[in-house]
């Protein structure tokens, strides 16, 4: 009877509620007997349904419906070279492992008995004994600067609320710098009352912890240590008798790890900054502050808030005051929406001047086979007008970043002129909707609203008439796009126009790249001297102290242009802003719960966080001036408060953190009482995430791995791929790889919106040229991985090579290259001190640097180590329905930027290149944006749990002639391979594995590795066997990968740049320019003459070898006598055969010696220059070199320094010159391309 029910109802009961559920696979454990299998799998079958027995910690039935992509249908083969089998072999002999158990022990997986010990910190809870504050005499400065305090009146009241309520929410904006002020506060009521204190501050990022502490030590005239202390990451500096103490809640909320119920004892107050941003570990704290004080612990709690209302943190603790302090303000300031912005500028006329390159004939857009491939989907769409005919054309434009404003290469008729030529007005609507532009023309001088008036569509003519009265073509439309060339237009408008008075100007960015970016568009207006002159700084949230101390020491009678992301909204500097650009959009990690993945997005900022920065503004000014780059309905329909990260972040360190300080509390629950509670369903993902890398185990206990993990301040992911790196001896590349991977990518393919206005007509040639950098750096071996090894490597040698002296500009992808670089090392850097204060990393014996790096050279080592830090995001292609499969996303498309395939290229033709199935990959949703093609020995090595069962290795089809065994690594990778394979596989797994746990387990013990070489045959024969793999499956061979040695690189380039050519340093260099009048250095009333320098050296060689003697012989005797603070002297350095522009430079007299400060560098051919001529008709200099100096036309000079200013690298980069000697008819064959008319040849063969 039970079986009949089992069959009859259980069974197809189960199935029936999986087939109307959502889900397309679902794993059934299988408590039945082994007869009732069969009886599920029929079951299914007869529904439609496909299924499989899988063996993974027993034995279960996964069931898939039709549509499911995630099923593999072939077990995928693992075979073994003779030489490996024999490698293998060998090892496994050596180590005596042929008869131990597969089984690991207990001890070396976490579970059992073995306690986990988390590292220690530098600080430990409790603090040392509490006492009061030494007495101290308080000179008159510092009476004065705590009157200063904007409450200082409300001085009584302020502690008379903190010392009536255990929870005060002190609310007042950045103005008030109340982290800095209420710490003095009660530190000076405490000395007057002679009670006990010890204040903890708690700040958002260690930037600002930095900062307050510093200024604070200042105040007291102390080191930082003493009276002050900072403990954030890689800087602890206190004593027994330090009194206030900066750091970060994560930061604190570590060093409560593991720490007994007296934790918060002796901490009299903690003061907490900025709980309105909701940072996700503040949050965290606030609920550990809350269950402290329902144990009656005797603190104070002031919660530090700008300009929201606190009533969400009094009903969180249950109890609490408020302290609202308000700013007065003269006036607010004047806002400017994105329509307001377009009309000033419009009114304004604003001339930035000739745009040498705006002309430039469009002769590269069709010479590429992509080109030719999006020709034709135009032409169909004319010719057919259907909507099949219009969807590879969409296809192109959302997946293969084709712009929606392309132009067909001869017609030059874009998809949106074709719509209103056929009258179809839905493909109309839908094209205007995705942002075409309907005023662009073709060759025929048409656009969409001439032609559809010329045709009579009159379903057309409205569609086009209700979008110009509704809608305009604009790039900052959407958050994700930022304009630059609007903000340049600002920047012209406020300094150009006299009714714009000077005024420092804050520019508000999502990012750092962004920054930078801008850094250098600002550089190259400002350096020709088409805007004023300025100052320009940087703040962010990754800078170093040395970016806010050049601030504060800058001079009070310059121009500040500040460029900074959102943490401006926190760092308290005394500077009167006049104008503010507010980009009014931000960047944010969200977590997709469909594809198990963390993906970034631009959002619109919330209003509360628009009025924020608002209050940046002077409120003593009463023409201030904010632009927001947003258009006014779409400010009206933002977020009032702004959301929470907690609730759509990775939550994976999160998790950790919170298990270790609650152990016997379930993650979840502990979560749902957070201020800002993340969504279920994101918990319980990352949970078992977290439970798939083993950094918890299955009873949701932390494990070694997870202790590991926590001090690494990067994703789980890549920690793991650190740890998989230190054991298999190849730390270096995959410490470049995993600090590429949390930067942004260089060589990122862009959109047609990420590209200047200027250049945008060229975004498919920029995109290829892109894309062939990319492959260039691959060198075949189809990894994106390996691109930046490469990309680093490349940097690092140049950087260690050149002089710092040699602070000039090149183009604007070389300066952002060096930021985003720049920053990368310092990432490499401080993931370097993490694994050293966690451990991993010793300073001799098996795990120092230089025993780690044994293996560096070997990539197919650096792969195994991806294929196990990586897992489980590893996809597999299956070949006979042309897809590629994942384990967690049911559609997986390789992304264009992947350097495994091409653009436009079908997946079929892609994967015939593969030479294996398995590829390591990071996803965004369900678009591969980064993968490696990885040998099926790494996958069936390294990927899976540490502990493989013998229930996991079976024989599903027993045959009398079938000699091979199937493998499941978990429920979806599942190999087959010989028998005589399978035992050398496991016995070396669970080899690699033990020497895996011995490390986590071990690695805080120096004398057990100080001569510790117990594995080093284990990994030379891991490196050796995967190297033969990756020969026999058919990989190229590529120039070896060279371990960089951690050579200490200037983290500061980018501000040393600003720094060479700020409005500070030219007053510091210049004694006479210092006693110039305001009007005297107003650029625009400045002269510029220019002179030709001829030099047969390089660039290098002539300023290496260049004196003072020289450049006064060649230059000063005629420069000299015309020089002024109002006449600016540049001198262009060329060379001949081939006849090139080398440099621009500054000629000056810097205190009596007449010297050159070089501004730009390039190789730029003279016939360029020789057609910009032509343009404005002047006359051409003479370059043939017989004088070594001559003075030019000053127009002449002008459109010189913008083609060295305002050049593309990646469309210029194609000029290429031979360093042999070619005639003049060989280098102008090179740009025939170029010339526009016979004038201009003749004018070139006169040269």
């Amino acid at each position: 009877m039970m079986n009949q029910i089992i069959e009859e109802k259980f069974i197809p009961q189960q199935l029936l509620h999986f087939l109307a559920g959502r889900r397309c696979c679902q794993i059934f454990p299988c408590t039945f007997r082994t007869t009732d299998h069969q009886i599920f799998i029929n079951s299914a079958r007869a529904l439609g349904l496909r299924s499989l027995c899988v063996f993974n910690n027993g034995l279960t039935i996964k069931v898939y419906k039709q549509a499911c992509r995630h099923y593999l249908e072939d077990p995928k083969v693992l075979t073994l070279s003779s030489t490996t089998i024999m490698n293998l072999f060998t090892l496994l002999s050596r180590a005596s492992l042929m008869a131990t158990d597969l089984d690991i022990c207990p001890d070396y997986i976490g579970f059992g008995e073995a306690e986990i010990e988390v590292p220690k910190l530098a600080v430990q809870l409790p603090l040392s004994q509490i006492q009061p504050p030494i007495s101290r005499f308080k000179t008159e400065s510092q009476r004065d600067f705590l009157r200063s305090f904007p409450g200082y009146s409300s001085l009584m009241e302020i502690l008379s609320s903190i010392y009536s309520h255990r929870i005060v929410v002190f609310n007042a904006d950045l103005y008030w710098d109340k982290s800095v002020y209420i710490p003095l506060l009660l530190l000076n009521d405490s000395d007057r009352k002679k009670t006990n204190l010890r204040v903890m501050c708690i700040e958002i990022d260690p930037i600002i912890a930095i900062h307050n502490s510093q200024r604070v030590s200042d105040f007291f005239v102390e080191e930082i240590g003493n009276t002050v202390g900072i403990d954030v990451p890689q800087s602890t500096i206190l004593c027994s008798s330090t009194q206030i103490i900066y750091t970060t809640a994560k930061q604190f909320l570590r060093s409560m790890v593991s720490q007994n119920s007296e934790k918060f004892q002796n901490i009299s107050h903690f003061v907490v900054n900025d709980v309105h941003n909701h940072e996700p570990f503040t949050d965290i704290l606030l609920g550990e502050l809350r269950d402290a004080l329902n144990k009656n612990f005797n603190f104070r709690i002031i919660l530090l808030s700008q300009l929201v209302s606190p009533t969400q943190f009094i009903n969180f603790f249950g109890e609490g005051a408020e302290l609202s302090m308000e700013r007065l303000h003269s006036t607010g300031p004047r806002i400017f929406y994105l329509e307001d912005i377009h009309s000033c500028i419009a009114l304004a006329g604003i001339h930035k001047g000739p745009d040498i390159y705006k002309d430039l004939p469009q002769v590269f857009r069709n010479k590429n086979q992509r080109n030719e491939q999006m020709d034709k989907c135009l032409q169909v769409y004319e010719e057919l007008g259907t909507d099949a005919s219009i969807r590879p054309f969409l296809y192109a434009i959302n997946y293969e970043l084709v712009p929606i404003n392309y132009r067909h290469s001869i017609s030059g008729k874009t998809a949106v002129l074709i719509a209103s030529q056929l009258n179809n007005a839905r493909h109309l609507r839908l094209l205007l909707y995705m942002g075409a532009d309907p005023y662009m023309v073709d060759e025929q001088h048409q656009n969409a609203i001439s032609l559809a008036a010329m045709k009579g569509n009159s379903e057309c003519i409205d569609v086009l008439n209700n979008y110009s009265l509704h809608g305009y073509v604009v790039k900052n439309a959407k958050p994700e796009f930022l304009d630059y060339d609007l903000i340049i237009d600002i920047m012209y408008m406020l300094c150009t126009k006299p009714e714009f008075p000077p005024g420092n100007i804050l520019i508000i960015l999502p990012t750092y790249y962004h920054i930078v970016k801008l850094n250098y568009m600002l550089l190259s207006h400002c350096l020709t001297e088409n805007l004023q002159e300025f100052s320009i700084f940087l703040l962010h949230e990754d800078m170093t102290k040395e970016y806010v101390e050049t601030i504060i020491n800058a001079r009070s009678d310059t121009v500040m242009v500040i460029l900074a992301t959102d943490i401006i909204e926190s760092l308290p500097l005394r500077i009167s802003f006049k104008y503010e650009i507010d980009t009014a959009c931000h960047k944010t990690s969200i977590y997709d719960s469909d594809s198990y993945c963390v993906y970034d997005r631009y959002e619109w900022v919330a209003k509360d966080c628009l009025f924020r920065r608002q209050s940046l503004l002077d409120p003593e000014d009463n023409d201030t001036q904010c632009f927001r780059l947003i258009s006014k309905n779409d400010y009206g329909v933002l977020n009032e408060i702004s959301r929470p990260r907690l609730q759509s972040m990775q939550l994976d360190k999160i998790c950790l953190l919170v298990k270790l300080l609650s152990p016997y509390t379930v993650i979840s629950e502990y979560l749902s009482f957070a201020i800002s509670a993340p969504p279920l369903i994101n918990i319980h993902h990352t949970v078992q995430i977290l439970k798939k890398i083993e950094a918890l185990n299955d009873g949701e206990e932390v494990t070694w791995l997870g202790c590991r993990l926590l001090d690494i301040p990067v994703p789980c992911q890549l920690g793991r791929t650190l740890i998989f790196g230190i054991l298999l001896r190849c730390l270096d590349p995959i410490l470049t790889i995993v600090s590429a991977m949390v930067n942004t990518d260089p060589l990122g393919i862009p959109f047609n919106e990420d590209i200047d206005q200027l250049w945008d007509r060229f975004t498919i040639f920029i995109q290829c040229r892109i894309k062939n950098e990319r492959a260039r750096l691959a060198e075949n071996q189809y990894s994106d991985h390996f691109v930046f090894v490469r990309l680093f490597q490349e940097w690092h040698s140049r950087m260690a090579k050149k002089p710092t002296t040699y602070l000039f500009l090149t183009d604007e992808y070389d300066f952002v290259l060096n930021g985003l670089m720049e920053r990368l090392n310092a990432t490499r850097y401080e993931i370097i001190h993490a694994l050293e204060a966690a451990n991993l990393v010793h300073s001799e014996g098996s795990l120092s640097l230089e025993t780690l790096n044994l293996k560096s050279a070997s990539w197919p080592t650096v792969k195994a180590a991806l294929t196990g830090g990586m897992y489980p995001n590893i996809c597999a292609v299956d070949n006979e329905r042309n897809c590629l499969k994942s384990a967690y996303s049911v559609n997986v498309h390789l992304h264009p930027n992947t350097v495994l395939r091409d653009f436009l290229e079908p997946f079929t033709k892609s994967a015939q290149k593969f030479q294996t199935p398995w590829i390591v990959c990071s996803k965004q949703k369900n678009h591969i944006v980064y993968a490696t093609v990885v040998v099926p020995l790494a996958v069936a090595l390294f990927a899976g749990s540490s502990h493989l069962r013998s229930s996991q290795v079976c024989d599903t089809n027993p045959a009398p002639n079938d000699r091979n065994v199937n493998l499941f690594i978990d429920e979806w990778i599942w190999m087959v391979m010989p028998k005589s394979v399978i035992e050398l596989v496991v016995k070396t797994r669970q080899y690699f594995f033990k020497s895996y746990h011995y490390l986590l387990k071990n690695c805080n013990n120096p004398e057990m590795w100080a001569r510790n070489s117990n594995y080093s045959l284990l990994y030379d024969t891991l490196a050796t066997v995967l190297e033969n793999e990756e020969t026999e499956a058919g990989f190229q061979k590529f120039s070896e990968i060279d371990y960089q040695p951690f050579v200490k690189i200037p983290n500061n380039y980018i501000l040393a740049v600003n720094q060479h050519f700020s409005w500070n340093q030219e007053i510091d260099d210049n004694r006479e320019l210092a006693r110039a009048t305001a009007y005297d250095l107003n650029t625009h009333f400045v002269e510029r003459q220019f002179f030709l320098l001829h030099t047969k050296e390089s660039a290098d060689d002539f300023y290496l070898n260049m004196n003072e003697t020289y450049i006064e012989k060649v230059l000063g005797k005629f420069a000299r006598p015309i020089e002024s603070p109002n006449r600016h002297i540049f001198v262009i350095l060329y060379s001949k055969n081939p006849d090139v522009m080398l440099s621009v430079s500054r000629a000056r007299t810097l205190n009596g010696v007449f010297t050159l400060k070089e501004y730009f560098r390039n190789t730029i051919p003279v016939y360029e220059m020789l057609e910009a001529c032509a343009t404005i008709n002047v006359n051409v200099p003479n370059f043939d070199g017989r004088l070594i100096s001559c003075l030019i036309d000053k127009r002449v000079g002008k459109l010189i320094m913008d083609l060295f200013a305002f050049r593309h690298h990646w469309i210029h980069k194609r000029h290429s010159f031979r360093t042999d000697d070619s005639s003049d008819s060989e280098l102008a064959s090179q740009f025939q391309f170029l010339l526009r008319d016979n004038n201009l040849i003749a004018h070139i063969e006169n040269v």
